[in-house]
């Protein structure tokens, strides 16, 4: 039982990182108004040092958050039965380790577009997988797993045929893909638990 509640409270934690990495963009959006343009810029550049407001801010808030994305993606390995449940769980953990570097490696360092694509990839890879193996038992699971497939091949023509005007718009467009497969990985899980939790009664 022990385990299944520190499960549950890792697994938590994922709507929890959606909303306060949202919190955070928003006030460094708002400490940087004066001279941060959407289609212009990244969301990296808050943690420019030299130009951004509280650089700190950006970058100690995205070490925390991707902290608690690890923590997250470590919940759900350990509440899963399924392998490839757990095997995308484990990339989903991988990438709050990527999230993390970020903040260690901010805009203008030589690692950071390194840590930043494979915090996008590793995200991709380990909800694609999550889902595909859950879409089977659960509706939503279905419909995030065809949003998030066809978010892939949508943004590459976006990118081929217009382009994107900034890495920003590009960062937002993939961090809310990630926000809705974070939140539907959660609710899947829960509801997995609270079956479990019937039929254990029963």
């Amino acid at each position: 039982m022990k385990k299944t509640s520190k499960a549950r409270t890792l697994v938590s934690l994922g709507p929890i990182v959606v909303a306060a990495s949202w919190s955070l963009i928003a006030l460094c959006w708002w400490l940087n108004r004066e001279w941060f343009i959407f289609t212009e810029h990244a969301f990296s550049d808050f943690g420019k040092t030299g130009k951004a407001c509280c650089p700190w801010l950006y970058n100690y808030g995205l070490i925390v958050l991707g902290t608690l994305m690890t923590l997250y993606g470590v919940g759900l390995a350990i509440s899963v039965k399924e392998k490839l449940e757990a095997i995308g769980a484990s990339h989903i953990a991988l990438a709050g380790v990527f999230l993390a570097l970020i903040g260690l490696f901010p805009a203008g360092t030589r690692h950071h577009v390194f840590v930043s694509t494979w915090f996008f990839a590793q995200s991709y890879i380990g909800l694609l997988l999550f889902l595909s193996s859950t879409s089977r038992r659960h509706k939503a699971s279905k419909y995030t797993l065809a949003i998030i497939l066809a978010s892939i091949p949508i943004g590459l023509i976006l990118e081929a045929t217009i382009g994107w005007p900034s890495a920003a718009t590009l960062e937002a467009y993939g961090a809310i893909i990630i926000s809705i497969g974070v939140i539907t990985t959660t609710q899947y899980t829960k509801r997995t638990y609270s079956t479990s939790a019937k039929n254990h009664l029963h």
